[in-house]
């Protein structure tokens, strides 16, 4: 789990906003990595992509959640990193690929995420793999 939790810096890097400070990304990132890896939901996937002398590459935790509008049951990818080494290798496709026969497996008829707005690599890598927007949150700085 150290592993994981140390790619928190990696996620928080990405996130940039006009209304928070990087203490406050960095805390909130690590907080909700904590959260979904020490104390994962029941039915949850957690993964970790280790090289062949076992370095880990990346990880991927997913749990079952909700669509937002039917309520139906939902695949929903809650945290995917890979290490600086390991971007562009094809590990976070790996990743995504085995999060997305969980979610068949389990029944679901899709499998969600959010992504930051200004993580332009992560929303250009789910958009080649299929993922499209169906939302857009937009802020407010008063």
């Amino acid at each position: 789990m150290s592993f994981m939790l140390g790619l928190g810096q990696r996620l928080a890097a990405v996130i940039e906003t006009e209304l928070h400070e990087q203490a406050e990304i960095q805390s909130f990132q690590d907080a909700f990595s904590a959260a979904n890896l020490r104390d994962p939901a029941a039915g949850s996937l957690s993964l970790i992509a280790e090289d062949v002398v076992g370095v880990g590459l990346g990880f991927l935790h997913a749990l079952p959640g909700a669509d937002g509008i039917t309520g139906q049951k939902i695949g929903y990818v809650a945290l995917l990193a890979v290490t600086d080494a390991a971007e562009g290798t094809g590990v976070a496709r790996q990743l995504l690929t085995a999060a997305e026969d969980w979610a068949r497996e389990q029944g679901y008829a899709a499998l969600s995420l959010d992504v930051f707005a200004s993580n332009h690599r992560g929303r250009n890598f789910y958009e080649k793999n299929g993922f499209a927007a169906e939302t857009l949150r937009l802020v407010k700085k008063l």
